[in-house]
């Protein structure tokens, strides 16, 4: 039945890690335990998918094996857009490494009913505490109170931010003072740019990276209609998907202006994210969209430095946010069949000591550890801007998941129903001329989610789990205000 259920979970898979603080004491019992046993050779397998960590890996990874001799990591380079083709041959041929990244098509739950996780409690013990508030949530990295995914970044991961190309606003007569605030704002200084060169633009982006697009579009969509967090298009006062919202169509409508008026460099749409910020650091763009990761890979990749960091513009400059609703996005799993898992727990307990100030140190991103933020000295101007302005885009918001545990087998449901379209795609096709009605286009992905989740809702329920589309619905809930665990308790009264 096991290697049934393996089988099709692998067309389930399409494309993590939450632990806990730092604690010298935490990691004394565990280097006892490995001293005492044999000095052979042990190999430690180790799967990642963020290119903007190899080099902190790579270090922190080096000092732990100057540290410890007779522990080897392996950390094989894998391309982050075939993670998940692998990923999905380990899991199939239940042979996973004994350390490996999360997919965002694979739930935790998932993963612990085939057998294929173990619990890293013990390796957290002396940190948890430690780390964000919201981090050790029910359904994305703790499962029944226990730590299953161990997180990577700072959970506050994935606000996007405005980049802007010193030099260019130089050249066209601009300075920093000038950095778009509102959509009007940039079509004025776009304007202004644009007449400086005819090879420069004022803005660049990678329209063929959908997940970034989707992003960004549904943080834009917020200062129109707050109610939709931009993570998933989900109305949290309805309980409902709303691609559709005001937000979504009016954000995706904008970026199509910019492209008729010939302030949207041309090449945007046929490139993806990176080529997008190259072409940015050669100066051939006034502005780029993009994560906050964006600044290390410009300083590293590109070599680039003259730039800065703002917030996205919105719709008459109307406040924005990126929900946190403890879904830690980027996390670690530990193989259930692991053979070295002492080995394994003295890795994670120095990963949490010393890659997350590394990747600090690099101004990769930030730690989930709240004091590694403050304490790590921190050379990187723009780096540290670009984490101000995500900290303050950030919203504890609220999720199902903890009001009724249950979601969790819903969204695991629900993973395997989802429609393939995303907002992304359907920019996409409407700046190449491929949809002609975007209200109508949204309107149909936001039916296909919704059938989805009903579904979901209605298998769990069958199944003798209780769940019902009013733990989807928060009235009680204010966007852009923080949602307590009080708020929680005034809906069970």
């Amino acid at each position: 039945m096991k290697k049934r259920g393996l089988t099709s979970f692998v067309f389930l898979l399409a494309a993590g890690m939450a632990i806990s603080g730092c604690s010298n004491n935490g990691t004394s019992g565990t280097e006892q335990k490995v001293e005492r046993q044999s000095k052979e050779q042990v190999t430690i397998k180790f799967w990642h998918r963020w290119p903007e960590s190899q080099q902190a890996l790579e270090q922190a990874i080096k000092e732990f094996s100057d540290k410890y001799p007779n522990i080897k990591v392996e950390l094989p380079a894998i391309a982050s857009s075939q993670y998940g083709t692998q990923l999905q041959a380990a899991v199939a041929s239940n042979d996973l490494p004994d350390i490996f990244a999360n997919s965002n098509a694979v739930p935790v739950d998932q993963l612990n009913r085939l057998g294929l996780i173990r619990d890293i409690d013990d390796a957290v013990q002396g940190y948890k505490d430690k780390f964000y508030e919201g981090t050790w949530t029910e359904g994305f990295t703790t499962l029944n109170g226990k730590v299953y995914a161990l997180p990577h970044f700072t959970p506050r991961r994935y606000a996007h931010v405005l980049y802007y190309n010193k030099n260019v606003l130089k050249n066209a007569g601009l300075s920093e003072k000038d950095v778009p605030k509102s959509w009007d704002d940039l079509v004025a200084v776009g304007n202004k740019i644009k007449q400086s060169g005819s090879d420069v633009y004022p803005l660049i982006l990678g329209i063929k990276t959908d997940w970034l697009a989707s992003g960004y579009l549904g943080q834009m969509a917020t200062a129109i209609k707050p109610e939709v967090v931009p993570n998933d298009g989900f109305n949290l006062k309805t309980g409902q998907y709303e691609f559709d919202s005001p937000g979504y169509v009016e954000s995706i409508e904008f970026i199509k202006k910019l492209q008729d008026d010939k302030l949207l460099h041309p090449n945007s749409l046929v490139i993806d994210y990176r080529e997008a910020s190259s072409l940015f650091a050669g100066g051939k763009a006034a502005f780029v969209i993009d994560g906050t990761f964006l600044s290390s890979e410009l300083q590293q990749n590109n070599k680039f430095n003259d730039f800065g960091v703002a917030p996205l513009p919105t719709k008459d400059g109307k406040p924005q946010y990126y929900a946190f609703q403890g879904e830690t996005k980027a996390t670690l799993h530990v193989s259930k069949n692991t053979k070295h898992y002492e080995e394994v727990k003295l890795f994670l307990q120095f990963y949490m000591d010393r890659y997350y100030t590394k990747q600090l140190e690099l101004g990769v991103e930030g730690s989930p550890i709240v004091d590694q933020n403050k304490t790590v000295k921190i050379d990187n101007p723009p780096f540290v801007e670009a984490q101000k302005i995500q900290d303050q885009t950030f919203v504890l918001s609220p999720h199902p998941f903890t009001r009724n545990r249950a979601a969790v087998q819903v969204n695991t449901e629900l993973n395997g129903k989802k429609p393939k379209e995303t907002v992304g795609k359907i920019l996409e096709g409407y700046l190449a001329g491929q949809v002609k009605d975007v209200k109508a286009q949204l309107s149909q992905l936001t039916s296909g989610y919704n059938k989805a989740l009903q579904e979901s809702i209605d298998k769990v329920n069958k199944s003798g789990t209780p769940v019902q589309p009013s733990d989807y619905q928060f009235p009680n809930w204010t966007p852009l205000q923080p949602y307590s665990t009080d708020k929680y308790n005034e809906l069970k009264k």
